[in-house]
């Protein structure tokens, strides 16, 4: 397809129409990966076209093909998914929802349609399963100036199989003027969270505060409208659970900001049930049970401690990933509210990005360590243990310990 381009040579009164590809720079506005189903055998595919557009497709291959779409072996067509944010301005999403993969293996895609061009190819990693190990980093409060460059390139250069953030991402406030700041988000993250072989880093999400807005509703999507359009298909609520193998299952919890955390009570309950025999069970969530910055008492805090607290306790969760406070932090091992010799491990507190804020002049009396730094942590899992790393925006490693 090819579209004319003026180009002025010579003397004033010579013009020169040039034929350029429009294809040159075309490519769909975004491309992000999430899973709603199982990170072994499955992927979703999400791709933002700036308008409605029929025939988007995903075409894919275990081996590069270098953009050339008749020589993909797979093709999967991307559904357009219906959400708030059109309102905006038109953008558009589609899923290209990529089951039955095999394990462990990599896969190179380019996607699109005709009217916004193809992306260039990407490639992604499917997670191995079983008791095989594999790496993921943690952080949340981002945000997408400043220190989060810098963290995003040296989290991506740890190559982990996917990344966990625990809220506030883009900082919009569930505003859906927003539109500019998640784009600035989805470019951060597709140029600069990339592995040291090229490959995207999937995204596996819980919400924050700054994800929602004042508006008075018991609709999500109205509340909440730019992270439920872009993450609200991960679970069948918008707290949700996603295992990884036989070793680790998280579970993904809204601290109080569409979801009450007593209302989540049951459906936690039953999800620690039906993953009972997973070896590492972790929780991530926004608010803190145990803040660095904040106050103990404060109310997200205390309510956490209140209802979530318990079931942490009694089906002996490993560790909790917590957020929000913009401080470096790991608890002493708790239950009951009290430090134990064997008990939860809770790190954090966000900071992936956001300015860090100050911590008190000692540690409090449930943490063992903390500090006023930005960082993001690294975890890897394998059946024989956990072990964990907290790297600063200089690459410098704040805390390393190990969890059998």
């Amino acid at each position: 397809m090819l579209s004319p381009r003026l180009f002025r040579i010579g003397s004033l009164s010579t013009v020169v129409v040039v034929l350029v590809s429009a294809f040159a720079h075309a490519e769909p506005k975004h491309i992000y990966l999430t899973y709603s189903g199982a990170p072994e055998t499955s992927i979703d595919i999400n791709v933002i076209l700036p308008t409605r557009q029929s025939g988007v497709t995903v075409y894919y291959d275990t081996e590069p093909r270098g953009g050339a779409v008749e020589s993909y072996t797979h093709r999967a067509v991307a559904a357009q998914t219906q959400t708030v944010v059109e309102i905006a301005d038109r953008r558009t999403l589609y899923v290209g929802a990529l089951a039955g993969l095999q394990p462990d293996t990599t896969y190179y895609f380019v996607a699109g349609e005709d009217t916004h061009g193809l992306s260039r190819e990407r490639s992604f990693r499917t997670l191995p399963g079983g008791d095989a190990p594999f790496r993921i980093v943690n952080g949340g409060d981002l945000g997408v100036t400043g220190a989060v460059i810098p963290l995003l390139k040296l989290a991506g250069k740890e190559d982990p199989h996917f990344a966990v953030l625990g809220g506030d991402l883009a900082y919009v406030n569930g505003l859906l003027a927003g539109f500019a700041t998640w784009d600035t988000f989805l470019t951060n993250w597709d140029e600069h969270m990339v592995t040291s072989d090229g490959r995207m880093i999937p995204l596996v999400t819980a919400i924050g505060n700054h994800e929602t807005n004042q508006y008075q509703s018991d609709v999500h999507a109205l509340r909440s409208p730019w992270y439920t359009s872009l993450f609200g298909r991960q679970g069948a609520d918008i707290y949700h659970v996603k295992r990884f193998g036989n070793n680790l299952a998280i579970f993904l919890l809204d601290s109080g900001h569409l979801v009450t955390h007593e209302a989540q009570v049951p459906w936690l309950r039953r999800a620690f049930e039906e993953h009972s025999d997973v070896r590492y069970p972790f929780a991530a969530y926004h608010v803190p049970l145990y803040p660095a910055h904040r106050d103990y008492e404060g109310t997200g805090s205390q309510r956490g401690r209140e209802h979530w607290l318990p079931v942490f306790d009694e089906f002996g969760l490993t560790v909790g990933l917590e957020h929000h406070d913009h401080v470096f932090k790991r608890t002493r091992p708790l239950k009951g509210n009290q430090v134990v010799e064997r008990g939860t491990i809770y790190i954090g507190d966000g900071a992936f990005g956001r300015p860090a804020r100050t911590v008190d002049p000692e540690p409090r009396w449930y943490n063992h360590k903390e500090l006023p730094a930005t960082h993001f942590w690294v975890i890897d899992v394998a059946r024989d243990g956990l072990r964990f790393k907290a790297i600063d925006e200089t690459g410098a490693t704040l805390d390393e310990f190990s969890l059998p």
